[in-house]
């Protein structure tokens, strides 16, 4: 029996780039990508993040080559008032009050506040944590990939918990065809789905009951909700440099699409997506 959790989408800094990246129907303009993380509240569980967006540990990360590639490819803004931390505490909710953050992937963007939040434990899939782990001696191929070590936790591989050593839960017929994921908490409230192509162990979120509304949070399984609904994929070069495996990747998509024109009453939300955050929160 799920749970019903509450569910707001927070908007941790972001990056620009040219919209036909996310949609290569799109213009070769540069448009705002915003960098989005979920905070949920589970009745039991307590406070709950999925991703952190970015924080300033990504600018002490990529400070030096070869970690600099990856500011300068991809050129962040994180104003003040949109860090993570600053939302938090005008929320009323501590950094020590974060029981859980769950790892979509360990792409910077997603992971860079991490050390934010010392007493949360991580839920990751393992091939993702087996992946980063590998990546410990090869700080180039690290970087070129979009990944930063240092904003790994000292204590990182203590506090985690394996994503998919969670009981295997099926999800209703009508996610077709999205058929089973993880039940992360062991009540039904929050189902980690496997996304992958994108990277190593991308693990989406479903919230059965977000407060009476379905929610999948889907990372980067696509960029443009709006695209992915039309069946228009990212640019040829966005899909082949950013994607770990390109016919996963497509396959993922492709299924995403299918969910996203058939169940409109879903809130399906990617993690750079400002069509479907913005809908989302007016929505609310």
């Amino acid at each position: 029996m799920s749970r019903s959790v509450s569910f707001t989408m927070l908007r941790v800094g972001g990056c620009r780039q040219l919209q036909c990246m996310a949609d290569r129907g799109g213009r070769w303009a540069s448009t705002d990508f915003p960098a989005l993380c979920g905070l949920i509240r589970h009745p039991d569980a307590g406070w709950i993040l999925y991703d952190t967006g970015y924080a300033e540990h990504f600018f002490k990360a990529t400070q030096a080559l070869p970690e600099r590639l990856y500011r300068h490819a991809v050129p962040v803004q994180l104003p003040v008032q949109e860090q993570l931390l600053v939302q938090l505490q005008a929320l009323g909710i501590g950094a020590d009050d974060i029981r859980v953050v769950i790892i979509s992937h360990f792409h910077g963007d997603h992971i860079a506040g991490l050390r934010d939040f010392p007493q949360a434990s991580l839920i990751a899939m393992s091939t993702g944590r087996r992946h980063i782990e590998s990546l410990r001696s090869h700080s180039l191929r690290a970087a070129l990939s979009g990944h930063l070590l240092a904003l790994l936790p000292d204590n990182f591989g203590d506090r985690m918990t394996l994503a998919d050593g969670c009981r295997v839960h099926a999800l209703p017929a009508w996610m077709m065809p999205f058929t089973q994921g993880y039940d992360l908490l062991g009540d039904g409230s929050l189902i980690g789905v496997p996304l992958p192509g994108h990277s190593v162990g991308q693990l989406g979120l479903f919230i059965p009951d977000a407060l009476g509304r379905p929610v999948f949070l889907v990372a980067d399984a696509c960029w443009s909700v709006p695209a992915c609904g039309a069946g228009r994929l990212p640019a040829a070069a966005a899909l082949w440099f950013t994607s770990h495996n390109v016919e996963q990747y497509r396959q993922t998509y492709s299924d995403l699409g299918v969910l996203i024109r058939r169940e409109p009453a879903v809130a399906i939300l990617p993690s750079h997506c400002t069509h479907a955050w913005e809908a989302f929160n007016n929505e609310q």
